[in-house]
């Protein structure tokens, strides 16, 4: 990693995209806001606003690469996972730092900072909860059936895949940071990052699993905003065409792919846009870690204990972009 300081010359935060909505539905009876108090009238029903993202912005003092790079986080997940592992190694976020790069780091529409509408006066589906369980294969720690009972760091090393990059033994830790994500929701957070594009101008986003996906298709849908694009894992591809003269395009991709149907199905259509692209006669590069002799990472290689070392792969690919 570089071992530059990191030296800003402002942090700032703040929301961007949403609009406001008139929402009803609520139950308008009166209730206690601290226990044993007497009940006041508390009528939700109202305008509210919704469809905002929540921005972090890094700037540094003396800035060494030309754009603002923006971190956009998967599904079931915020901006923290850009931040520090679960066991307190450095991020990608503090990697960028270093590098000497403007940052940006969102908690998209309806997770983290950015809140989420009620529901179900507003969003009428109920949300996603992730549980352990779910991940432990989702993400690639082990194989299917492996989740270990008592969850203990000897069992979590022993049941996770041989040569596991993510720390198991700090699966709790990365737990404390899963958030509701609800289904259906896709073009509101297209059209909140579309407006933080706006406000933050021409930049490299890179996006993690379903952060990802939402990269590529804010990609195709501003080239004029988006200047280069990096796709970790992500968890869809575009529908539409590619246009020509898009930006350069880098896909990466972990260990253990070919274990989990799920991701195969991913890597496969990330496969074909990335051919569409090609065809288009935009630049698109494909980053296999373990074709590259880099094993054992999961879906969550950004935290991986080599996390630093794959930033470095996506730092030269943006360096030899924008020397």
């Amino acid at each position: 990693m570089p071992d530059n300081d990191i030296v800003l010359k402002r942090i700032r935060g703040f929301h961007v995209g949403g609009r406001r909505r008139r929402i009803t539905g609520f139950d308008a009876r009166p209730r206690s806001r601290v226990p044993g108090d007497a009940p006041v009238a508390i009528d939700m029903n109202g305008d509210h606003m919704v469809g905002q993202l929540y921005a972090k912005e890094y700037l540094q003092s003396d800035a060494r690469f030309a754009l603002p790079v923006l971190l956009w986080h998967g599904g079931g997940l915020s901006g923290a996972c850009w931040e520090d592992t679960p066991e307190g190694g450095a991020g990608w976020l503090d990697y960028f730092l270093r590098d000497g790069c403007d940052v940006v780091v969102s908690d998209a529409f309806e997770r983290g900072r950015a809140s989420f509408p009620p529901y179900p006066q507003f969003l009428s589906s109920p949300p996603e909860h992730r549980s352990l369980e779910a991940v432990w294969h989702h993400f690639r720690f082990g194989p299917g059936g492996s989740y270990p009972d008592p969850l203990t760091p000897e069992s979590l090393r022993a049941r996770a895949y041989p040569g596991q990059q993510f720390p198991v033994e700090s699966l709790e830790q990365f737990g404390r940071q899963f958030v509701p994500r609800w289904a259906g929701t896709d073009e509101f957070a297209l059209r909140a990052y579309a407006e933080l594009l706006e406000k933050i101008g021409p930049c490299v986003v890179i996006g993690h699993s379903q952060g990802g996906s939402f990269a590529l298709e804010c990609a195709r849908r501003h080239p004029d905003l988006v200047r280069a694009v990096v796709a970790v894992e992500p968890a869809a591809a575009p529908a539409g065409e590619p246009g020509a003269g898009g930006a350069p395009h880098l896909f990466v991709w972990g260990d253990r792919i070919d274990d989990n149907p799920t991701w195969v199905r991913y890597r496969d259509a990330a496969l074909r846009y990335k051919q569409r692209l090609q065809a288009q006669g935009v630049r698109a590069d494909w980053l296999s870690l373990p074709d590259h002799g880099v094993g054992g990472n999961s879906h969550m290689l950004i935290m991986d204990r080599n996390n630093q070392a794959i930033a470095a792969m996506v730092g030269g690919w943006l360096r030899e972009l924008f020397p």
